[in-house]
C-alpha cells in the first residue's frame, strides 16, 4: 500500500473516531437550549453537522450541538401545539419515504406557529434532468442529489421533488403562500448548506436546490 494512501485511510480513520467521541460526548451532555433576543423559536430540522446557535437542533445522529435526538420527524413530541415560530429543513424531505411525507408536513404544521414559516430546500428534480441532459446523460454527476451519497444509515433518499410537486404536498396540508426563498439574502441563515450548493461538471456550475418557504 502506498505511503498517500495510507496517510488518507489514516486521516478517515481519526475523522471517524472524533465523531464518535462526540456522539458519546452529547450522550453524556446535553446542550441548552438557544434564548433568541427577538423571542423567536427556530428548529433546525435535519441538522447534521451544521450548528446555527439560533436554531433548536434537532437530527438522528448525537452531534455535540444536536438538542433532539430522534430519526422520527412524523412526530415531535418535544414540541406543543403552534409554538414554533420558523421550521427549517434542508434536504431532508428527500430522505422521507413518499408515504410518510404528508405526515411529516401535517406535523411541521402542527407545531409552527399561525403566520410561522416552513423553510424547505431539496434537490431539484427538474435541475437534475437538466443536469444529465446537459452533460451527455452522465449519471455521475447526478448521482448523489438524486439517490443520496449512502455512506451512512441515513444517508439515502426516497423521494423526488419539482417546484409543482412539492407545492401541490404543501398545499394539500393547508400551507398558504408558497414563495422562494434565496440561502444569500435571507433572515437566519449566515451559513453555508445544500440550499446553496453546487455542483461543478466540466468546468461549468450547476445549482441543485429548490428552495421554498411555505406559511401558515
Amino acid at each position: 500500500m502506498g505511503k498517500t494512501k495510507m496517510r488518507r485511510k489514516l486521516r478517515k480513520f481519526r475523522k471517524k473516531l472524533k465523531q464518535q467521541l462526540s456522539f458519546i460526548k452529547r450522550r453524556l451532555v446535553k446542550p441548552p437550549l438557544p434564548k433568541n433576543s427577538d423571542g423567536k423559536v427556530l428548529v433546525h430540522i435535519g441538522c447534521g453537522s451544521k450548528n446555527s446557535p439560533e436554531f433548536i437542533n434537532v437530527d438522528a445522529r448525537p452531534f455535540p450541538h444536536v438538542h433532539i435526538i430522534t430519526d422520527n420527524i412524523t412526530s415531535l413530541p418535544n414540541f406543543q401545539n403552534a409554538t414554533v415560530d420558523m421550521v427549517y429543513m434542508c434536504h431532508i424531505l428527500e430522505h422521507v419515504k413518499h408515504g410518510d411525507l404528508k405526515k411529516v408536513l401535517l406535523e411541521m404544521k402542527r407545531v409552527l406557529k399561525k403566520g410561522g414559516t416552513l423553510r424547505i430546500s431539496v434537490p431539484d428534480f427538474d435541475q437534475i434532468i437538466h443536469i444529465y441532459a446537459n452533460t451527455g446523460k452522465n449519471i455521475n454527476p447526478i448521482k448523489y442529489p438524486l439517490m443520496g451519497k449512502q455512506d451512512y444509515p441515513y444517508n439515502t433518499h426516497y423521494s423526488v421533488f419539482n417546484r409543482q410537486y412539492l407545492s401541490e404536498l404543501l398545499q394539500k396540508v393547508g400551507f398558504e403562500k408558497i414563495t422562494n426563498w434565496d440561502p444569500n439574502d435571507c433572515q437566519y441563515h449566515d451559513f453555508e448548506d445544500f440550499a446553496s450548493h453546487k455542483i461543478e461538471v466540466n468546468g461549468k456550475k450547476y445549482t441543485i436546490s429548490l428552495n421554498l418557504e411555505a406559511f401558515k
